[in-house]
């Protein structure tokens, strides 16, 4: 059964990593004749208006102002100062490049969890983070005529990114993922709408219109899916999956603004996946050898169970 949800889990993710990459597109495409800050001020209307019907019809508004803990707000935060980073950032770079350096979150939360949760990384999953650094430096080619001031941009925001996701585990289990969603959708509307105090919108029109519901449409699809996707599976079996956004980010780079990575970025891309890649398969032998520890340790409580000399009652001594 475990394999199954595992498959179900994996074709979820797959399709959440699409979503954001086109929803990522749609949003870099349209900035460039509207304001950034209308473009996520529009989307985020309709993404808040959705997912507040969608937590109204499932009863998830009941909680209240328990919706709005603590750590749902720093969350929220989190989400805000992360994405305008990489929003602004992915506006002015190549599409492929700044996806590039998303993957290296989970190198940043690998480190993240050992240094604010104790988190036991052995010497081969901090070898794994070093080396993704290397392929994030080959990415940003720091001295090169490649580099450019937008690259660090998107660092620092898959750096809040990082945090966004170590504040998360200490949120509440009780707290419903979609009411959690919605808090996010408002707060980034809240930001889009911040922006565009220093903006000069345009008029909105179908021209206009039809790429900002198209992203509405996209990043709604792109959390559903994720949220399936960590319910059904386990995190260290879709979290691979995640890299196959790099594969549509160089395609639609490609296809859209003919813009393909230099040899250079490209062994970075790799380097930085390579790097992800081992680190899960450090984080799923890890949980394995606990679980196999956990069934050791039952089997031997059992046996001792088991093993225990029961008293017989002694017959009574003959006259």
């Amino acid at each position: 059964m475990l394999a199954k949800e595992n498959g179900r889990a994996l074709l979820a993710m797959f399709l959440s990593t699409a979503f954001f990459m086109f929803n990522d597109a749609t949003l870099k495409y349209t900035a460039q004749t509207m304001p950034l800050g209308q473009v996520i001020f529009l989307r985020g209307l309709v993404t808040t208006a959705v997912m507040g019907g969608l937590c109204l019809y499932l009863g998830q508004f009941k909680i209240g102002w328990q919706l709005f803990h603590p750590v749902v707000l720093a969350r929220a935060l989190l989400e805000v100062i992360g994405s305008m980073m990489y929003l602004t950032a992915l506006t002015h770079m190549p599409m492929a490049n700044a996806t590039a350096m998303l993957q290296a979150m989970p190198l940043m939360v690998t480190a993240g969890a050992a240094m604010v949760y104790g988190e036991v990384v052995g010497w081969r999953r901090w070898s794994a983070v070093a080396f993704g650094f290397v392929g994030v430096m080959l990415i940003i080619q720091p001295g090169l005529d490649g580099f450019d001031a937008w690259a660090l941009l998107a660092i620092a925001a898959v750096f809040f990114m990082a945090c966004r996701d170590l504040v998360t585990r200490r949120m509440p289990k009780g707290l419903p993922s979609f009411g959690v969603t919605f808090v996010v959708c408002g707060a980034v509307t809240f930001m889009g709408l911040g922006l565009g105090v220093t903006e000069d919108w345009v008029q909105v029109d179908t021209w206009y219109l039809w790429p900002v519901l198209g992203s509405s449409a996209f990043i709604i699809g792109a959390y559903y899916f994720a949220i399936v996707s960590n319910r059904l599976g386990e995190l260290v079996a879709v979290a691979p999956m995640r890299y196959t956004g790099l594969l549509w980010a160089t395609g639609i780079g490609v296809l859209v603004w003919g813009t393909f990575p230099d040899a250079i970025t490209m062994l970075g891309m790799v380097i930085v996946v390579g790097s992800g890649l081992y680190t899960v398969h450090r984080e799923r032998m890890r949980l394995r050898a606990e679980q196999a520890a956990e069934r050791t340790s039952a089997l031997k409580q059992q046996k001792e169970t088991t093993d225990i000399p029961v008293a017989t009652p002694r017959a009574p001594a003959s006259a």
